[in-house]
């Protein structure tokens, strides 16, 4: 996966990387509907699907828990900001109300996850639920077919991945000083990281690793969401917009982000209750302090000398 997905993400995204996934689009539905068309035909439909729950009851927290842990997949907000830096400006309401509105999300979170229960609770003798479990119900169902849909999904989501974490990993680099890698050796960085990350076992703790996720994407985001309801950033620009990374020192984004997610780590790490809290603590705290920093703000803060 990463020998040829890191060469994938070489070329810009707007002549290569968009294009690819919108060819594997289509195939990526086709795979959805014939699994599951499938696997009724081999099983019958049962509404197994419909009432999965832990195999040893239920969890400490209950609903609240699993909405905690899984607030990491607010990264997903951190990919529609950079993905659509790269639209066209007249196509912004198509692009927020269908490429990264609720059709996106319905897709992402919805179709998605109701596939993932359906398959597990409809194909039999797959083991016990573990994060591959989809993946064998495919397998056992479709053959090489099924491993062709899992290349298509997998191939998809992680071009995605590995062009998002070499742009940003060379942004949070410039942070502390420039390392001309270029676009090629950033990419290859992720492509090692990605590498040591599978190989230290990643699934055995999964959770875990998404709690901790969760705390920094959070603090991210409510940062992000704090600067788009201010109009603080528009009465210090003056109608500019600096889009190049390395001109937007921005420390009080830096600031909050970290501060936030600091204290999220230390409430997760405590434990008990207080770690159900962690994810939405850090979040308000990042929007707090960044909110109420933008009122001091000044423009070399957005702005690197010109």
């Amino acid at each position: 996966m990463v020998l040829y997905s890191v060469p994938l993400i070489f070329g810009s995204i707007q002549t290569w990387l968009d294009k690819f996934n919108g060819v594997l689009l289509p195939f990526y539905i086709l795979g959805l509907i014939v699994a599951v068309a499938l696997a009724i035909g081999e099983y019958g439909y049962s509404d197994k699907w419909l009432n999965l729950g832990p195999q040893t009851g239920e969890p400490a927290g209950g609903w609240w828990s699993c909405f905690v842990y899984y607030m990491g997949i607010w990264v997903l907000m951190m990919f529609t900001f950079d993905y659509a830096r790269n639209g066209r400006e007249e196509d912004v309401g198509y692009h927020a109300w269908f490429n990264f509105g609720i059709p996106f999300y319905a897709m992402a979170f919805l179709v998605s996850g109701l596939f993932g229960m359906f398959m597990i609770g409809t194909v039999p003798d797959i083991g016990a639920l573990s994060e591959v479990s989809v993946l064998l119900a495919l397998l056992k169902l479709m053959g090489i077919w099924g491993l062709a849909f899992v290349w298509v999904s997998q191939t998809r989501i992680n071009t995605a991945n590995y062009y998002l974490a070499a742009v940003n990993l060379e942004a949070l680099v410039q942070l502390f000083g420039r390392l001309r890698f270029g676009r090629i050796g950033w990419a290859i960085a992720v492509g090692a990281i990605v590498y040591v990350l599978m190989l230290a076992d990643v699934f055995s703790y999964l959770l875990q690793a998404l709690a901790y996720q969760g705390i920094f994407v959070v603090a991210w985001v409510a940062v992000a969401m704090a600067h788009i309801l201010s109009d603080r950033y528009d009465r210090l620009s003056g109608g500019t917009l600096e889009f190049r990374s390395s001109h937007v020192p921005n420390p009080l984004g830096i600031t909050a982000w970290i501060l936030a997610a600091v204290v999220g780590i230390g409430l997760h790490v405590f434990g008990g209750g207080y770690a159900e809290l962690s994810a939405p603590a850090t979040a308000l705290i990042a929007f707090a302090i960044y909110a109420i920093g933008l009122m001091f703000a000044r423009r070399e803060w957005f702005f690197a000398a010109e």
